[in-house]
C-alpha cells in the first residue's frame, strides 16, 4: 500500500523533536517498519513575506509556519487532497488531530470525503483512524477548535487592552516609528506628509504627487517608490490629524461557505476579518502625532469626495484653468468648455483675443441637446465671482443668522426623534425606488443610460439621508463639527487675495458654479450664475439661497 504523511510545524518552535526534519525522518522509518511504500507525490510549502517557497519531498506533505485554524493558506495540505482524489496513495499518517485541523467543520468534513473514496487517515496519538473512530476524532477536533478559539480570544483581548492604552498594533504608517508599542513621530517624514496634503489642495493628483516624490528620491516607509495608492492612504489616514483609530476590524476565523469538491477540484472561501461598528472603534487623540490641522485634513477629504464624483460623471480632474471642474450649464447639467475668442486684426497682423466659457452640449450639438449657448467671458465671470466673495465678507451678520437658522432647523437637540423617524421613512421609500428601478432594468423596460441616471440620483438622495440620520444619532458631536467647519470657512474666505484667484483656491470655497440663461419680461436673453458654496452641506445651501438675494 502506498502512503504519505502530513506535517505542520511552527517556524519559531523550540521543540526540536517536533521539527520538520525530525518528522520527515520519523515517517520515512515508520513506512519501512510497516512495510508500506512511500508515494511519489509530496510537497513542502512555506511563505516568507510575499515570497512562496515550494519544494518536492517524496511521500511528505508539509506546511511550515502556517496556521492550522484555516485551510486557506495550507497549500501542501490542499495539494495532498488533490493527490488523494486521484488515488495516488491509500493512507495518510498524521501525528495528531491538531496537525490535521483545528476546525470541526473542516477536519471532519474532509475525513468523511476521504473515507468515501477509501483513503485512510491514521492519527498516531491514540492510534485512531477515520474508518473506525469517527466520533472520537470529532471530539478531539472539537477540543482543538475550542482551544484555538480561547487562545485567539485571549490574544485579541490583549491587543484591545494595548490599543486602549494608546499602543499601535497595525502596520506602522509613514511618518512614524514604534517605541515600546507606541507610535513616535519622525519629523522629517511628517514634513513630507504636510507637502502631500498641500499639493493635493493645490489640485495635484495622486499620480503627480507620487512622481514628484520619486523624482526627489524620497522613499516610502519601506524604502520603495511612491504610488498613487500610497498617496491616497496618506491623505485619508486620520493619524495625520493626531487621531489614532484602532480596533476597526476583528479576526473571526469563521468559515462562511461550504467547501466544495468536484473531480478533485475544490474551492475554499473564508471571511475571517469582520468590520466593526464605528461605536466599537478605539480612538485616541494624540497631539504629538499630528502633521496637519483638522481644517486642512477635512478640506482634503472634501476635495477627495469631489474628485470621486467627477470620476463617476466621467470627468477628468483638472486644475489647468481657473474654472476647470467648477463651471456647469444649469440647463443641461454638462460642464462648460473654455474657448479662445479671436478679435479684430491689427495693422501689424496680430489679433486681440479673449477667453469665453460655453456649454459643452450646445457647442457640440447646438440646439439638439441644449438650446442655450450660455457663453461667459472669463474676465466677466471672474469679476462676478469676486463680487460674490466680497458680498459674503461684507455680510457676516446675515451669514451668522443663516447658520443659526440651520442649527435650529437641522441640528437642534429638540424634536430629534421625530426628525429621525421622518428620515427613516424617507430612506425606506428611497430603497424601495432603488429596487423598483433595478427591476425595470432587469426586465429591459429601461435602458442602461436611464437606469444609471435614475440610480445615481437615488443613491445621492440615499447618501444625504443616511448622512443626516448619522448626524442626528450623534447630535452634540455634529453641532460642534458644524460650528468648527463654518467658522474655519469664514476665516479662510476673509484671507483670500481676490486679485490672485486660481482653480485650487476656488475649489476650497466653492463646490460648483451653475451658469444659466433666461428670458426677461421684455423677451430678451439675460444671464446669471448660482454659486454652490463649500461652507457646510446641501441643507445649509437651501437656507442660504433663500436669503442670497438679500446679501
Amino acid at each position: 500500500m502506498k502512503c504519505v504523511a502530513y506535517c505542520r510545524v511552527s517556524k519559531d518552535t523550540s521543540d526540536q523533536l517536533n521539527s520538520l526534519e525530525n518528522q520527515i525522518r520519523h515517517y520515512s522509518e515508520l513506512f519501512k517498519k510497516k512495510g508500506f511504500e512511500g508515494a511519489e507525490c509530496g510537497m513542502y510549502y512555506a511563505k516568507e513575506g510575499k515570497e512562496e517557497i515550494v519544494k518536492y519531498i517524496p511521500a511528505i506533505f508539509a506546511d511550515e509556519g502556517i496556521s492550522g485554524t484555516k485551510l486557506k493558506n495550507r497549500e501542501a495540505f490542499k495539494y495532498m487532497l488533490e493527490c488523494a482524489y486521484r488515488k495516488e496513495f491509500d493512507i495518510i499518517y498524521v501525528k495528531n488531530t491538531q496537525r490535521w485541523a483545528r476546525s470541526v467543520e473542516d477536519g471532519a468534513g474532509i475525513l468523511k470525503k476521504l473515507k468515501v473514496i477509501g483513503v485512510k487517515v491514521i492519527f498516531e496519538d491514540g492510534n485512531i483512524n477515520n474508518f473506525d473512530h469517527e466520533m472520537t476524532i470529532n471530539i478531539l477536533l472539537s477540543t482543538a477548535q475550542e482551544e484555538s478559539r480561547a487562545k485567539s480570544a485571549a490574544v485579541q483581548f490583549g491587543i484591545k487592552k494595548a490599543q486602549e492604552q494608546g499602543k499601535f498594533t497595525s502596520a506602522i504608517p509613514y511618518g512614524y516609528r514604534k517605541e515600546n508599542g507606541f507610535l513616535k513621530p519622525i519629523s522629517e517624514q511628517l514634513e513630507i506628509v504636510k507637502t502631500i496634503f498641500n499639493l493635493y489642495l493645490q489640485g495635484w493628483g495622486g499620480t503627480k504627487i507620487s512622481r514628484h516624490l520619486n523624482n526627489q528620491n524620497i522613499p516610502t516607509q519601506k524604502g520603495k517608490r511612491w504610488t498613487q495608492v500610497q498617496i491616497h492612504d496618506v491623505i485619508t489616514n486620520p493619524i495625520y490629524k493626531g487621531m489614532q483609530v484602532t480596533h476597526t476590524v476583528q479576526n473571526t476565523d469563521i468559515n462562511v461557505s461550504e467547501t466544495s469538491y468536484s473531480d478533485g477540484e475544490k474551492e475554499y472561501k473564508y471571511k475571517s476579518i469582520k468590520k466593526l461598528d464605528e461605536s466599537d472603534w478605539i480612538v485616541n487623540q494624540i497631539e504629538e502625532l499630528r502633521a496637519v490641522s483638522d481644517e486642512v485634513f477635512n478640506e482634503v477629504q472634501e476635495e477627495n469626495e469631489k474628485r470621486k464624483e467627477l470620476n463617476k460623471r466621467g470627468n477628468r480632474q483638472s486644475n489647468e484653468n481657473i474654472f476647470s471642474n467648477l463651471l456647469y450649464c444649469q440647463h443641461c447639467g454638462r460642464a462648460m468648455r473654455r474657448k479662445k475668442l479671436w478679435g479684430w486684426k491689427r495693422k501689424d497682423g496680430t489679433r486681440n483675443f479673449g477667453i469665453e466659457w460655453v456649454c459643452v452640449s450646445h457647442d457640440t450639438y447646438h440646439n439638439d441637446i441644449c438650446r442655450f449657448r450660455n457663453s461667459w467671458h472669463e474676465d466677466v465671470l471672474a469679476n462676478r465671482i469676486k463680487e460674490e466673495i466680497d458680498s459674503i465678507r461684507n455680510n457676516q451678520e446675515k451669514l451668522d443668522n443663516t447658520f443659526s437658522e440651520y442649527m435650529v432647523q437641522f441640528l437642534s437637540s429638540e424634536d430629534v426623534s421625530d426628525r429621525m423617524t421622518y428620515l427613516e421613512v424617507n430612506l425606506e421609500e428611497i430603497n424601495a425606488e432603488i429596487k423598483a428601478n433595478l427591476k425595470l432594468y432587469t426586465k429591459n423596460i429601461i435602458d442602461d443610460e436611464q437606469y444609471k441616471e435614475q440610480n445615481d440620483e437615488l443613491q445621492t438622495q440615499k447618501k444625504e439621508l443616511e448622512s443626516e440620520l448619522a448626524k442626528l444619532k450623534r447630535i452634540d458631536e455634529a453641532r460642534e463639527e458644524a460650528k468648527r467647519k463654518f467658522h474655519n470657512y469664514i476665516k479662510f474666505i476673509n484671507k483670500i487675495d481676490l486679485e490672485n484667484l486660481d482653480n485650487s483656491l476656488l475649489k476650497r470655497i466653492i463646490k460648483k458654479i451653475e451658469a444659466y440663461t433666461y428670458i426677461n419680461d421684455k423677451g430678451a436673453e439675460e444671464k446669471d450664475i448660482m454659486i454652490i458654496w463649500n461652507m457646510l452641506e446641501k441643507s445649509f445651501d437651501d437656507i442660504f439661497y433663500k436669503k442670497a438675494k438679500n446679501l
